[in-house]
């Protein structure tokens, strides 16, 4: 399991292009990041726009990076998961090839 670079703080904005996933994060120091994730497959989240993050870690195998592999065989790649500050649940999972982050 690999770390962000970035945790503890407000996922703002998400943006969905075809081959990839834009956030826009606020940390806990209110520096704000651009966290792009490259050859996107599948994503999914519930209430994840507006909530504090406590953490964000990668997963080799999980069920949405097996229900993207069921569906399209030739689509692998690393989950990125998003826990919520409020209760340690995962509110966002990002099934992506690569990730880069910059500061804005």
């Amino acid at each position: 399991m690999k770390k962000f670079p970035v945790a503890d703080g407000t996922i703002e904005k998400l943006i969905c292009n075809r081959n990839t996933l834009i956030m826009e994060f606020t940390d806990w120091q209110e520096r704000r990041w651009e966290i792009t994730f490259n050859d996107l497959v599948a994503f999914q989240g519930l209430g994840a726009v507006g909530t504090e993050i406590c953490d964000m870690y990668e997963e080799e195998n999980t069920w949405l990076s097996q229900e993207a592999t069921r569906l399209e065989p030739g689509e692998t790649g690393i989950t990125y998961c998003f826990t919520s500050s409020n209760g340690g649940e995962k509110i966002l999972l990002v099934v992506a090839g690569s990730y880069s982050a910059q500061e804005i």
